[in-house]
């Protein structure tokens, strides 16, 4: 397990095995508890039923949010990881449950009694422990049809969860509502709403020069943005690096916006895009902020926008 902090944000990397050992270094990674605002990051391939269970009520009860991936072998970075078995019930736990296929996914199967006791101490505890599953998962505020779907699928294979199923069961929290607009002045602005906060996107030439503005309202304070180093545009998988980025803050909104220069080769992948958005990084150290927002038919015409506006 390997911990970050950052700008006052923890982030707890949960790697391998679920155990009461995991139990018990991860409330040690959390303390003090001087915040309620970090993420743990899951890349497990299963674990103890119960010690999951306990590992989920940890998070949830300090606040944090869940993740899947795993830290690149230079420590850098987030890869692609998975979370199947026990680990999604740990990861139910997070306050916010950011789910995405670029980053792992969730597979489930029907718990059973392993070898030298790891998944249940005895029979007595396999008896009792669906009941005590099912009432964990209602209470983290996830569907019943998880329970289903986990009790329905053999023991010996991984059922993985799609996308659609992870919003409509509510173990992701990132569900989105999406509008753009043309506004008078040309430019075009796409707002959006997840449970994890506010987006807006706006997209114009100004001054004969190609422009985005990205604001956000995260769920963790505002400010905590600013400690990231390196900033680019998101046209799909793609990272696009901004000319110049400048930050400001309106306290009464409550949200923060960064006003960056693009780039011509943005420029020309936004028009084929289907989904444009902002990402911070930091140049040293794991971790990324990133949300994006789909382009419908409408925002489409932002290619007429950029056209004719050349970059210096």
């Amino acid at each position: 397990m390997k911990t970050f902090t950052q700008g006052g944000f923890k982030q707890i990397f949960v790697d391998g095995y679920i155990h009461k050992a995991t139990v018990d270094s991860v409330s040690e990674a959390m303390q003090p508890v001087t915040t309620q605002y970090g993420m743990v990051v899951f890349n497990s391939a299963g674990g103890d039923l119960i010690a999951a269970q306990e590992l989920g009520q940890l998070i949830r009860d300090h606040g944090f949010a869940t993740q899947i991936g795993k830290l690149t072998e230079n420590q850098d970075q987030v890869a692609r990881g998975v979370c199947e078995s026990a680990c999604p019930i740990a990861f139910i736990g997070g306050k916010f449950r950011l789910l995405d296929t670029d980053t792992g996914h969730l597979g489930v199967h029907r718990f059973y009694l392993a070898k030298q006791g790891r998944w249940a101490a005895d029979s007595k505890l396999l008896f009792t422990a669906g009941r005590d599953l099912r009432e964990y998962i209602k209470a983290m505020g996830v569907s019943d049809e998880f329970f289903t779907l986990i009790m329905a699928t053999p023991a010996d294979r991984i059922q993985a969860v799609g996308k659609h199923a992870s919003y409509d069961w509510n173990l992701s929290t990132g569900g989105e509502f999406t509008t753009w607009n043309l506004a008078p002045d040309g430019s075009l602005v796409g707002l959006g709403e997840t449970s994890t906060g506010g987006m807006g996107i706006t997209l114009a030439c100004r001054e004969g020069k190609p422009s985005l503005s990205a604001k956000f309202k995260p769920w963790f304070p505002p400010a905590t943005l600013l400690n990231y180093d390196t900033h680019n545009v998101t046209v799909d998988n793609d990272r696009y690096p901004v000319t110049e980025a400048t930050a400001s803050y309106d306290k009464q909104s409550g949200f923060i916006t960064f006003q960056a220069g693009v780039t011509r080769e943005a420029i020309k992948a936004i028009a084929r895009a289907d989904r444009v958005g902002y990402s911070l990084s930091y140049d040293r150290g794991p971790g990324e902020y990133s949300r994006s927002l789909v382009i419908d038919g409408q925002a489409k015409s932002l290619a007429e926008t950029f056209e004719s506006c050349p970059t210096k």
